[in-house]
């Protein structure tokens, strides 16, 4: 199945997202959640907890099914003081 994935440029070098083109369409296996798509992005381990990610415009857990034709937005967190 195919779903859109988008990432800033931040988060696209944080979590190894770069491998895809940001605004692409992305092959994925059924029954793929949302902490598959991290690991196949191959995103650092260290990073993965500072992920939110939103499937149409929602914020989803990591054991989310994606389907056919969603959007994924992939952001980092950044903190500061």
């Amino acid at each position: 199945m195919k779903i859109r994935l988008y990432y800033d440029k931040l988060t696209g070098k944080s979590l190894n997202a770069e491998k895809f083109q940001n605004d692409s369409l992305i092959e994925v296996p059924d029954k793929y959640t949302v902490r598959d798509l991290i690991v196949l992005l191959e995103t650092p381990r260290n990073r993965r907890e500072a992920i939110t990610v939103y499937v149409n415009n929602e914020p989803v857990w990591n054991s989310t099914f994606l389907k056919e034709g969603d959007s994924v937005k992939l952001l980092i967190l950044i903190g500061g003081g």
